[in-house]
């Protein structure tokens, strides 16, 4: 009984504990500002000055954050205006992520002067962070968003494969990337239906009251020239016929690369974890031993 009498102040200690411990913790999930931050600083062939191609907030609060401007601060004393929300507040909500794109600038201006920043932003030992013009003052974006992306595994281990789905955006739809033709049929009251050929098709009845010949299929005026044909003669009935190059259409959205396939292949745990930390450490030696080649080579050169 007595044993029963002493555990009681304990537990009441113990929950006690535990609603002061929820207290807080929901206090600091309210109070203050937290926001993590990302961005990119590129270059572009059409702009002379480096520049923040995006950057994205992320806020690790339970309330909302109200922001007026968004600043890029270069060492102590540069601030790059990135946004201005002065008219339309930003506000971002508990847990809310926001994401910008900025576009390439003609040049930077101090005072009605332009201002040369290329050599501070290139510079590893100059510290560069966001800082927020908010509704609670100033605030420096501290903490860096945790992002993950397969390229990074890659350049520790060269069998990591990041993949690219490439889709042209064009209007004439999308029909992946082995066909050799598309034609175009246009009808007297302008509906215009595509259709996808391929090298094999004179195998395979494609149109509804003929087939394509292996001859016709040869170029793209070939083709053109043998559905002119059978509009003629009445098997095809469109008001007119556009025949597109395959390859060209391709070669002009992706260049030359989706002419080169590799089959995928399957990996075990074995050949990617041992196998390829081993390939990685040679390919970066070899590269390491080719720089260094290249680099005495430049330096004699000069002499």
């Amino acid at each position: 009984m007595q044993i029963e009498l002493n555990v009681i102040p304990i537990i009441a200690i113990v929950i006690s504990l535990i609603a002061l411990t929820f207290v807080i913790s929901n206090y600091l999930r309210k109070s203050g500002i937290n926001v993590k931050g990302q961005f990119s600083i590129c270059s572009s062939a059409i702009a002379e000055d480096k520049y923040v191609s995006d950057f994205t907030l992320e806020n690790y609060k339970d309330r909302p954050v109200i922001i007026f401007k968004v600043f890029l601060r270069i060492g102590h004393n540069y601030y790059i205006e990135l946004s201005n929300f002065d008219h339309n507040p930003k506000i971002l909500k508990p847990y809310e992520s926001f994401t910008q794109i900025l576009d390439p600038v003609d040049y930077y201006s101090l005072n009605l002067n332009r201002i040369k920043l290329n050599k501070l932003l290139s510079s590893d030992k100059i510290k560069t962070c966001l800082v927020l013009s908010t509704s609670n003052g100033k605030y420096v974006v501290e903490d860096w968003i945790k992002r993950w992306d397969p390229v990074f595994d890659f350049f520790n281990n060269h069998l990591t494969a990041p993949i690219q789905p490439m889709r042209s955006n064009n209007k004439n739809g999308y029909y992946g990337a082995g066909f050799a033709f598309l034609v175009k049929l246009s009808t007297e009251d302008n509906y215009t239906k595509t259709i996808a050929v391929y090298l094999e098709d004179y195998n395979y009845p494609r149109f509804q009251n003929f087939r394509l010949t292996e001859e016709s299929l040869t170029s793209k005026e070939s083709l053109e020239e043998f559905l002119t044909e059978q509009a003629i003669n009445g098997k095809l009935n469109c008001e007119n016929i556009e025949v597109i190059d395959g390859k060209e259409l391709l070669d002009n959205y992706f260049g030359s690369g989706f002419d080169k396939v590799i089959e995928a292949e399957s990996y075990n745990w074995f050949i990617y974890f041992i196998i390829g930390k081993i390939i990685t450490k040679i390919s970066n030696i070899r590269l390491y031993i080719l720089n260094r080649k290249n680099r005495k080579d430049n330096k004699n050169n000069e002499n």
